[in-house]
């Protein structure tokens, strides 16, 4: 009868096993989506195409002002997306069209992640996680008249927001060596608020000080 059991308990272990196998190798889905103002060059240089696994795809948005473009769709190119993150950091997004945009007064969130949540409904992917991952350091004053707007695009999405509030600070001429001359933005304190809203709705979260890819990509995998 032990013996019975333990082969009964070996077949279940396994079967367990391979559930969570088949969870892990689940993959994933997201919109790298990036403010490109000046000050978020830094927050940028921390997303690591690395840390997608086999079967993830990503790609990026950059926005700005009232602009959002596509810098690369959903990729498994890790080559591709590196790339893309380098015109990201470098502010592409600062000047679209030839005009150069004022990145001081605004932007646009809900545009930016309704164009996320677009691309993300080209996948032809059924079985993967996905998620909207914004990073922005200016405040959006329409963003509360929005938010429906941004919730129904999740929702078509089946995707999770996971914002990133940035402290942005640039410098902006010259200085003394050792004595730079920063101009220090305001934190964008309610639109976090706004966001984090949007975030609960969808199952994912908000940042407002330390965080890590890795980490949205261990919370986007669980079941």
């Amino acid at each position: 009868m032990t013996l019975r059991w333990s082969g009964v308990a070996a077949r279940v272990a396994c079967l367990l096993a391979g559930c969570l196998a088949q969870v892990h190798a689940q993959p994933v889905e997201l919109m790298l989506t990036l403010e490109t103002s000046p000050g978020t060059e830094q927050a940028i240089g921390l997303l690591n195409p690395r840390l997608l696994q086999k079967g993830d795809r990503a790609g990026v948005i950059g926005f700005n002002g009232r602009a959002v473009r596509v810098l690369q769709p959903l990729t498994d190119d890790r080559e591709a997306l590196w790339s893309a993150l380098q015109r990201a950091g470098v502010r592409v997004g600062v000047a679209v069209g030839g005009a150069q945009i004022d990145s001081t007064w605004t932007v646009d969130l809900a545009a930016a992640i309704q164009g996320a949540c677009e691309e993300l409904r080209r996948s032809d992917l059924n079985e993967s996680r996905r998620a909207v991952v914004v990073l922005f350091g200016t405040e959006d004053r329409e963003l509360g008249s929005h938010l429906a707007v941004a919730k129904t695009a999740l929702n078509a999405a089946h995707a999770r927001l996971y914002g990133v509030a940035i402290n942005r600070s640039v410098a902006e001429r010259a200085s003394p060596p050792g004595r730079p001359d920063r101009t220090l933005h305001p934190f964008p304190a309610l639109t976090a608020q706004l966001m984090s809203e949007l975030a609960e709705h969808s199952g994912g979260r908000i940042f407002r000080g330390a965080w890590d890819l890795k980490e949205i990509l261990k919370e986007l995998r669980k079941p």
